[in-house]
């Protein structure tokens, strides 16, 4: 008897602790888990990378010349006795060249929502990641148009094939202030031409 009363005691501190979660819908068995729906979730894996090159190269090459002679001048006769002759060149030359490389990569994970179905079955994605530590927030949000069978059979879609995408990233606090000028220094930037 005492095993038994200390069996279902045991059974009791068993089920308590279980993890299943009677209030939690079941999944169907004949479909997937692929955000279809508004209040659907994915996953975006960002994977930016762009590399920037330019090249520009001016050059301007420009010559004139004049000789002219006065040889007859018949206003004043007695005014002038001889005109001297007159000898004018012009020359002008111009040359730029500039060049600008850049690359940077950007890589991240983030959950979004579908806010929206179009009529074409596209979905409106967006989401939105704030992350604060040691009183720098940095910020990142993302917008979109994707394709629903873009989405993998993970959830996923690549950043790549999100159209119409919007992606910011941004620090606001004092590390982010610190690394950025001032609006002054940015006017005088702007307005000083040398």
């Amino acid at each position: 008897m005492k095993t038994l009363l200390c069996l279902a005691a045991l059974l009791g501190g068993v089920a308590a602790q279980s993890l299943w979660n009677a209030a939690r819908p079941l999944p169907s068995l004949t479909s997937d888990t692929i955000a279809r729906q508004v209040g659907d979730l994915l996953t975006v894996v960002i994977s930016e990378r762009q590399v920037i090159k330019n090249k520009e190269q001016t050059s301007l090459s420009k010559d004139g010349g004049l000789n002219a002679t006065l040889s007859s001048f018949d206003v004043l006769p007695n005014a002038f006795n001889t005109l001297p002759g007159m000898t004018a060149e012009h020359g002008r030359e111009f040359g730029a060249s500039g060049q600008y490389d850049k690359e940077g990569t950007f890589q991240s994970r983030m959950s979004v929502v579908v806010i929206d179905v179009q009529p074409n079955g596209n979905l409106i994605i967006e989401g939105r990641r704030e992350v604060v530590m040691d009183k720098e927030t940095k910020t990142m949000r993302i917008t979109g148009v994707i394709r629903p069978f873009d989405v993998s059979g993970f959830n996923t879609i690549l950043s790549e094939n999100i159209a119409n995408a919007s992606i910011v990233y941004e620090g606001n606090g004092m590390l982010s202030r610190s690394t950025n000028k001032g609006w002054l220094s940015e006017l005088v930037d702007f307005v000083w031409p040398f």
